[in-house]
């Protein structure tokens, strides 16, 4: 990301069953579950703990002021996605960052990840033909900060959705 968004002097905090600061081993144990991914260096990650397992993570990479892409892995049959792990994804690059959209790539043929992406809020933008590591076509999703039920928009409530 940028040094203005991540100090080198930053440790490692749990919040609950929330990681933050543990950008290096999240974004590998990521790199590790999503074909043809490898995060970046300087990639900023969130890791979501059931006990101290890691059970789902999300990189953030590319931030150019506006925008931000997010990659987003999890363990299949485990129950991470709690309100606050939820607001905890989208208040890092909408409210930290101060973001106006992220976006995420998925293949079309994994649907099951399709089906999360649409859960939290994204909507398809563009197809691109051939461009996944399966050789199917790679979606665009992206989610915009005013559209995005699982941060605060100022009217004292957050996360009342349900993924």
């Amino acid at each position: 990301m940028g040094q203005d968004h991540q100090p080198a002097s930053r440790g490692v905090i749990r919040l609950g069953n929330v990681l933050f600061g543990a950008d290096r081993i999240v974004a590998k144990w990521v790199s590790q579950r999503i074909p043809g991914f490898t995060a970046s260096m300087g990639a900023t990650a969130i890791g979501i703990l059931d006990g101290d397992d890691l059970v789902a993570g999300v990189v953030y990479e590319r931030y150019n002021g506006v925008h931000v892409e997010a990659s987003i892995a999890a363990l299949p049959g485990r129950n991470w996605a709690s309100r606050r792990a939820l607001h905890a994804i989208f208040h890092y690059p909408f409210v930290q960052l101060g973001c106006e959209a992220i976006s995420v790539l998925v293949p079309s043929s994994n649907l099951e990840s399709l089906n999360l992406a649409t859960k939290l809020g994204f909507r398809p933008e563009a197809m691109v033909s051939f461009a996944a590591a399966d050789g199917s076509t790679l979606i665009v999703l992206k989610q915009f900060r005013a559209e995005c039920r699982w941060i605060d928009h100022g009217q004292g409530q957050q996360g009342t959705g349900s993924a």
